[in-house]
């Protein structure tokens, strides 16, 4: 919580900040961390069954939780992109 607090402070607008560990390596506590330094209210919790959680701080937070995605066609279909504003 501490690591991601001050990382938090460090994140500006379009920053990605990407974790891949196993299953219980700390990855949400990360986020929740992060969260909290940029003053994001409210309960952070892993989007496991929903892919993609948004939260409201000093910069938007977009949690996504690729884990069921198996292959590069699957991502595709997600239309990130879009989801991110971009073309």
């Amino acid at each position: 919580m501490s690591l991601g607090r001050r990382l938090a402070g460090r994140l500006g607008p379009g920053t990605v900040v990407a974790f891949h560990g196993e299953l219980g390596s700390g990855k949400t506590t990360m986020i929740k961390g992060i969260c909290a330094g940029l003053g994001v209210t409210g309960t952070v919790k892993s989007p496991s069954f929903v892919i993609a959680t948004e939260y409201a701080g000093r910069l938007p937070v977009y949690h996504l939780d690729l884990y069921r995605i198996a292959a590069d066609a699957e991502l595709d279909g997600l239309d990130l992109d879009e989801y991110f504003g971009g073309s």
